[in-house]
C-alpha cells in the first residue's frame, strides 16, 4: 500500500511545519514522483546550505534521492549532518533504517506497512538494483534467498517480481535469472563501477 509520507507517520511528526515547509515538501515529493532526482538534490542541497536549520523534508527527500542514485557515501554523510532532533522523527528514522541496511549490505530492513511515498520509491529502486546484480552474478537462486536479499514480504511478492522480469521458477523453488544486457563501453568492456559493484555484491553473499 502506498500512502503519502505525512499519512504514514502522522501530522505530529512535522517538527517545523509551516506554509513554506509544506510547499517545499510538496515540491520535493513531486520531483521524487517524476524521477527528477538531480533537480531534487540541487534544490534540497541549496536549502541545506542557505537555511539553518533546513526543513526535515529537505533532509528526508535528499536522503531518498541519494539512495535512489546509489550514492551511499553521500547518504551516510548526510545522516551525520541531520540535526539530532530530526533523527528521532519517525519519517526520517524509518528511511534511515532502510538506508543503513543498504549501506552495510545487509538484508533490506523494510519499514513496516504502510509505506510512505519516499519509502516506496526508494525500496523499489533498491530492489531493482539488487535484482540486476543478482541477474549478473547468479545462474540460479532460491526464492527464499531472493525474499531476504530484496526485502520482499512474501513468496508471492518474489514470484510476481521475478516473473515480470522473465525469470523462470523451477523445481525446488529455484529461480533462474535472466541477465540484463546493458550497453557496453567502447571496446566491449564492462564499466569499472559495474565490475566493482558486482565484486562487492558477491563478497557480501
Amino acid at each position: 500500500m502506498d500512502v503519502d509520507s505525512t499519512t504514514a507517520v502522522g501530522s505530529n511528526a512535522k517538527l517545523n511545519s509551516s506554509p513554506d515547509t509544506e510547499a517545499e515538501e510538496i515540491l520535493y515529493l513531486t520531483y521524487l514522483k517524476k524521477g527528477l532526482i538531480t533537480k531534487l538534490i540541487e534544490e534540497a542541497t541549496e536549502e541545506e546550505l542557505t537555511t539553518f536549520p533546513a526543513s526535515i523534508d529537505c533532509y528526508l527527500h535528499l536522503l531518498a534521492a541519494y539512495l535512489i542514485k546509489d550514492e551511499l557515501d553521500q547518504a551516510r554523510l548526510l545522516w551525520m549532518r541531520v540535526p539530532p532532533i530530526y533523527q528521532t522523527d519517525p519519517a526520517i528514522s524509518r528511511l534511515w533504517t532502510l538506508a543503513r541496511s543498504v549501506i552495510l549490505r545487509e538484508p533490506l530492513a523494510v519499514p513496516s506497512r504502510p509505506l510512505s511515498t519516499p519509502e516506496t520509491i526508494v525500496l523499489a529502486s533498491v530492489q531493482d538494483r539488487t535484482l540486476s546484480k543478482i541477474s549478473a552474478t547468479y545462474k540460479s537462486i532460491s526464492v527464499e534467498q531472493l525474499r531476504v536479499m530484496c526485502g520482499y514480504t512474501s513468496r508471492d511478492d518474489v514470484i510476481d517480481s521475478v516473473t515480470s522480469r522473465g525469470w523462470t521458477l523451477g523445481e525446488g523453488e529455484v529461480v533462474r535469472p535472466v541477465r540484463v544486457v546493458k550497453e557496453r563501453m567502447e571496446g566491449g568492456g564492462v564499466s569499472l563501477s559495474d565490475l566493482a559493484g558486482y565484486v562487492s555484491f558477491l563478497e557480501t553473499m
